[in-house]
């Protein structure tokens, strides 16, 4: 929560301005910026561990293959299919990292600070890049998956669900919040400067 009964602080009259925060706060924010650094380092390390210990029926209904359809799937399409899953992974992994650098800001009280709303707008970016990449992740792993399928069996399949549309929604409206965020920081600076 932010302290409202502390006395409010001005950027003109103190260098590295900030606004109270109560300790259970900045708790709360540093334990979201931990969690959100941990599931960007978890992340793709799911990715890894699922192409490398998956069967071939998890696999196929992963993306809804019919069994004649995969082939032979050998060590090589796991590593390519891997590596194109970490490709739609990774944008939003380095989305949540800065999203950990908005939090640790914000429980610094720097809710305005250009390197948190600079977190925050990466992490919208990085959001926004995974949402688009994942129906060209399925489209890809579509084919490689049905590469060594034989004669007419090869698929290409392109997949848009709502899961898809709502991440992108969801980014465009962090963009929109860190937009406003810096925005409203400009204002603020130039108010306190007629002070």
């Amino acid at each position: 929560m932010i302290d409202i009964k502390a006395t409010p602080l001005h950027a003109s009259t103190y260098p590295g301005f900030s606004v109270p925060i109560a300790a259970r706060t900045a708790l709360l924010f540093n334990t979201a910026g931990t969690g959100a650094a941990a599931l960007a380092a978890l992340l793709p390390l799911g990715v890894a561990l699922y192409w490398g210990l998956a069967d071939q029926d998890d696999i196929l209904r992963q993306v809804t293959l019919a069994p004649e359809l995969l082939g032979e799937f050998g060590p090589m399409q796991r590593l390519i299919a891997a590596v194109v899953t970490l490709l739609a992974v990774l944008p939003l992994s380095w989305g949540l990292i800065r999203l950990g650098v908005c939090f640790r800001a914000f429980a610094k009280g720097h809710p305005f600070a250009p390197r948190g709303i600079a977190g925050l707008r990466d992490f919208a970016l990085g959001m926004g890049v995974a949402a688009l990449a994942k129906p060209v992740g399925y489209t890809l792993m579509v084919l490689l998956l049905t590469w060594n399928a034989g004669p007419g069996k090869r698929q290409l399949a392109i997949a848009l669900n709502s899961d898809m549309l709502l991440m992108a929604l969801f980014a465009a409206t962090i963009a929109a919040l860190a937009w406003a965020m810096e925005k409203a920081a400009i204002v603020a600076e130039e108010n306190s400067q007629f002070v």
